[in-house]
């Protein structure tokens, strides 16, 4: 991968406090998939199942490393696409964090009418990973539990599969600007990607109990019973 060789590419290889590959946690999850035979584009495609589906879709804080996420299983755009990033770069292939503004409305189909609370527009974070000497968009955000619950049945333009060879966003009829890139992922989260919940300053308290609730009630609807006690 001549990509590998550009001095560059150190910064999408990186370990960061939020981007924690060598943590236990993420080593242990990382070795189940193994690498002996197997292409970056397979290696790839494996990682962004295991978070697209094990790790269930779910609000919770900006400032979470990917291990954090990972015990928790269950995370919000951000959380998960640094988890698929976490993982690509254990394996040396180069990852990135984007965001794309939205219009907030493309919660509402999860959130109902709590989406007029949070931001406008609302950056929403997708992994832009390099493979076959160029880079590729995909986003790992929504399990297929809560694409068949909330988006399916909407007939929306795009899906949560991806080939292996082509971009793969979410919310594309919800874009309404350029994507925006995080070369220092860390500065990227401890200033919530510019987005916000209820208030731009709201306390930690008021948002976890914020988010407790709206989860809850979105797991229930899906059939998420794991998270639930």
């Amino acid at each position: 991968m001549s990509f590998n060789n550009d001095s560059k590419s150190a910064v999408h290889l990186k370990e960061t406090y939020f981007c924690d590959y060598n943590h236990d946690t993420i080593k242990r999850t990382a070795n189940e998939f193994g690498r002996a035979s197997k292409t970056s584009v397979e290696l790839t495609k494996d990682i962004f199942m295991y978070v697209r589906d094990k790790i269930i879709f779910g609000g919770d804080h900006w400032q979470i490393k990917a291990s954090e996420t990972l015990q928790k299983g269950y995370g919000a755009c951000w959380n998960k696409n640094l988890l698929l990033i976490c993982l690509l770069r254990y394996f040396k292939i180069p990852s990135r964090l984007k965001a794309n503004p939205m219009k907030n409305d493309f919660m509402k189909p999860v959130m109902g009418v709590a989406f007029l609370t949070v931001s406008n527009p609302f950056y929403h974070c997708f992994t832009e990973v390099y493979l076959d000497e160029r880079w590729i968009a995909i986003d790992p955000t929504l399990d297929i539990n809560t694409y068949n619950t909330f988006f399916s049945s909407k007939n929306v333009d795009w899906g949560i599969d991806w080939n292996g060879m082509n971009d793969m966003l979410l919310y594309t009829e919800s874009i309404v600007g350029a994507a925006e890139l995080y070369t220092d992922i860390d500065q990227a989260l401890l200033f919530n990607l510019n987005s916000h919940f209820l208030f731009k300053y709201e306390s930690r308290f008021i948002l976890d109990l914020w988010l407790k609730l709206g989860n809850k009630k979105m797991w229930r609807m899906c059939g998420n019973n794991t998270f639930l006690c």
